[in-house]
Order: C-alpha cells, then structure tokens, then sequence
C-alpha cells in the first residue's frame, strides 16, 4: 500500500513537470494532478471512477509482460511482427530503416516506390508523441539519412487519410487511438477510444501533448463527440466545429468503424504478449490500418478528457484487478 507521504512525494514530483495552474490539494490526495479538476467532467465527484495519475505512475508499466511491450516500442520491430503474423496488408508498407547514415532497404523494389513517392514518413524508431516525425520528398530521404549518421528512422509510406478526415484538418493525418484490454479469459474488449486531430498549432501531426484536438467515439456506433484540447488556466477547450478550418466534428461518424474494431480485435489476437495497448489506427480509402501500438503508458488522460471511460464493469473490473482502481468503484 502506497503511504501518504509517498503519494505526497509523487503529486508533488509530477506537478513540478506539468504544472499548469492553480493547485488543488484535494486532487493530490486522491492521487490526481491539479489541472484534472478542470480537464476531467465529473472529477469533482469521488464517487465517479477515474484512473489516478499517481496510479499510471506507480503501476500501468506493469500491466505488459516486458516481451510484449518491447514487440511494440520498437517500430521496426513492430512492422516486421505485423507482417510475420499475417497482418501485412493492415499497416503501411515500410520501405527501410535509416541506421548509421545508410538506408537499409526492405528491398529493391520497396526502394524504388520510395523514390518515386511524392512524399514518405520518417519516424525515430524509439519515439513518442509525434516528436521527431517528418515528410519528405522519396527521393531525398536516402541523402537526409546520410546528413544524419546519428538518427536511427524508420522510412514509411505515406497514408492518404479517408476525405471525410483530410477534410476537418488537411495539414495533418488524423488518427484514431482505440484503447484495449485482456480480460482474464483472454478474450480482449475495446475500453475506450478518441480520435485525434491537428491543428495549425501541432503541425503535421494529431498529438493532443503537441497541441491537437482529440474527440471521445461512441463504441457502439462511431459518433464522434466534441474535440477537446489540454487544458489552459481553469477551464479546457471544446469545439463543435474545427477552430482552424470550420469543419463540423461533434455527431459526425468515424468512416469504417466497423472495421475499426475488428482490426483492434485481429492486433489483440495476433500479440498475445500484451494486455493493454493503444492502439494508433488511420482510416483510409481502403479501410483503417494500424500504425503502432503503445504498451508503456498510453496517455490515459486522452480519455479522461471526455469524462470516465469505466461505465463498463468489465473494464472496471480489469484496472480494479490490476491496482490501477480503487475496489469501492467495483
């Protein structure tokens, strides 16, 4: 059991990295940052179940056995386990890896669709929040990946995003993060899940962390609600509309969201190595592809930001089970 003045220690540890705004000694009793009062709609009332931030620090690691977390850290090592495990036409083509300044080649005619690309991805393969991500010209990336000897990256299609998405923010590809657990069965449920979008001030990526949007998704039917950001002094932004380009967001339906969900349910199937994943998924003309997958920690509070995601007893249940919940929300 996590002492008081342990929890005290961590509050305090984790509100020196993001503090934002007035402090709110009861939320750190409760194991919450203060700006949650603000961000999460019915923390004000203990008895609706949130997920602590002090818990995620203390425990969500744990929840992944090591082995299938670093399945998922490493993006290389992740594309190639899509492919080996029979899921090579739900992910982007990779075309290599930039190691050491030479561009290693999945092969010679991966290489070739590269350079006549208009435009590819470059990832740092040990990323995170859309840091380091870029869009370059084919051509040029074999060049760039020799400027950098230093930079390890991972050289990726570029995904055109379905026109219903490009068109509520087209300078960034607009991803969806779908959140899903084991249950002690084994069978695997969808717990949560948002859609992100960018922003002129998050640039060519979605991330709410680099300034983006996210909306919460209705499981049952893909009904997108309000896009909501960080929050800022004592309230958090929520639009209907997209602030930047005015394209409607709150009730529109996320394209293919059936498939959606049976591709989550083929990523949990095929890595039996992990528990609980968030899942980055783009839905294009062809139907969604998954991008990567996040076992560390991932970012709870994208989620939270829509209120508690844990009406399900099942989901309830999984972080009461794994000490990331208090018993009492059973």
């Amino acid at each position: 059991m996590t002492s008081r003045a342990t929890l005290l220690r961590t509050m305090a540890r984790l509100e020196r990295r993001q503090y934002v705004g007035r402090l709110h000694p009861s939320m750190w009793r409760r194991g919450f940052l203060s700006n949650r009062w603000y961000a999460y709609p019915g923390i004000q009332d203990p008895a609706v179940p949130f997920i602590s931030d002090a818990a995620v620090e203390a425990r969500l690691r744990r929840l992944n056995h090591p082995a299938g977390a670093r399945l998922l850290e490493d993006k290389n090592v992740f594309a190639d386990a899509v492919v080996a495990r029979g899921l090579a036409g739900s992910a982007p083509e990779v075309y290599g890896v930039g190691l050491r300044g030479v561009l290693h080649g999945r092969s010679a005619a991966a290489l070739e669709r590269m350079r006549a690309a208009a435009g590819v991805v470059l990832k740092p393969l040990d990323g995170a929040g859309g840091r380091g991500v870029r869009i370059v010209e084919g051509e040029r990336v074999e060049s760039l990946v020799a400027d950098e000897p230093g930079a390890a990256v991972l050289v990726q299609e570029r995904l055109e995003q379905h026109p219903d998405l490009r068109a509520v923010h087209p300078g960034s590809l607009n991803t969806l993060r779908a959140l899903a657990i084991r249950l002690p069965d084994g069978d695997p449920v969808v717990a949560a899940a948002v859609h992100r979008w960018g922003t002129a001030a998050s640039g060519a990526v979605d991330n709410v962390s680099s300034g983006g949007l996210c909306s919460a998704v209705d499981l049952g039917s893909g009904r997108l609600g309000p896009a909501v950001g960080r929050p800022r002094g004592r309230g958090r932004p929520s639009h209907d509309r997209h602030p930047d380009t005015g394209a409607p967001i709150a009730g529109e339906t996320v394209p293919h969201w059936g498939e959606v969900l049976d591709l989550v349910g083929e990523l949990m199937a095929a890595f039996p190595e992990v528990t609980h994943v968030g899942w980055d998924v783009c839905v294009t003309d062809r139907g969604p592809l998954v991008l990567e997958g996040n076992a560390g920690v991932p970012n709870l509070n994208v989620f939270q930001f829509h209120g508690s995601f844990l009406a399900d007893p099942r989901v309830r249940s999984f972080y009461i089970d794994h000490g990331l919940l208090d018993r009492r929300h059973a």
